[in-house]
């Protein structure tokens, strides 16, 4: 699966932009407290533009809070935009309310654990048109674990529907969920730690916009 990413927040290559990380707050986010096992660590409405997710506007596409939500657009085809948020977790558990708001179904978008820099992480997404997989980026390269192809998963809501997306790194173990219904799980030992993040791409649309809501992280 060969997309161009483009991360918003690391200066690589010609694609990528530069920026600065908005201050983590304390109603978000409690830098006291040490990774253990069920800790909510990160819970985000977005309704505080300031609460350490990335603005951003290029040509490739758009990403930034909008209307309490926070929104990826992507503006070319075979393309992915992705953000991380500033803290290392080893051992996570992620959710996230998504869903396509415009442009195809052959899309792909989800929730990034251990990211090393925008070339090496780990990404469990859903389609709108009702697939799931979880992939291994590394040296730039996308690999889809376990599978050929994405697989179905009658779970996921389509088209425009919203679905709540889980994603669990613990040790090696990688397990994907949606709506209540575990739709993946492989095993992979690459990354062992890394920020947590949002990812949302095209396949053969020209545009495709996607929302996210009620993210939560936990330390495991």
């Amino acid at each position: 699966m060969g997309k161009s990413a483009i991360l918003i927040c690391i200066m690589l290559q010609a694609f990528f932009v530069s920026c600065t990380r908005m201050p983590l707050l304390s109603n978000i986010f409690d830098s006291s407290t040490e990774d253990g096992a069920g800790e909510t660590a990160l819970r985000d409405d977005f309704s505080d533009t300031k609460s350490g997710w990335e603005h951003i506007q290029i040509d490739e596409g758009t990403a930034g809070y909008v209307e309490e939500t926070y929104q990826i657009t992507v503006k070319l085809p075979n393309t992915d935009i992705f953000t991380t948020y500033s803290r290392i977790f080893v051992n996570s558990e992620i959710t996230v309310k998504a869903a396509k708001m415009q442009g195809s179904d052959n899309n792909n978008f989800g929730l990034i654990c251990r990211f090393q820099d925008s070339e090496n992480f780990y990404a469990g997404q859903i389609s709108s048109d009702g697939l799931a997989g979880i992939f291994k980026i590394e040296d730039g390269e996308y690999q889809l674990l376990g599978h050929k192809n994405m697989v179905p998963a009658p779970a996921i809501m389509g088209g425009s529907g919203e679905n709540e997306i889980w994603f669990e790194c613990v040790e090696t173990t990688l397990s994907l969920a949606v709506n209540g219904e575990l739709v993946d799980s492989q095993g992979d030992a690459a990354f062992k730690s890394g920020e947590i993040g949002l990812i949302a791409g095209t396949i053969d649309g020209n545009i495709g916009v996607f929302q996210f809501d009620d993210l939560a992280a936990f330390s495991k």
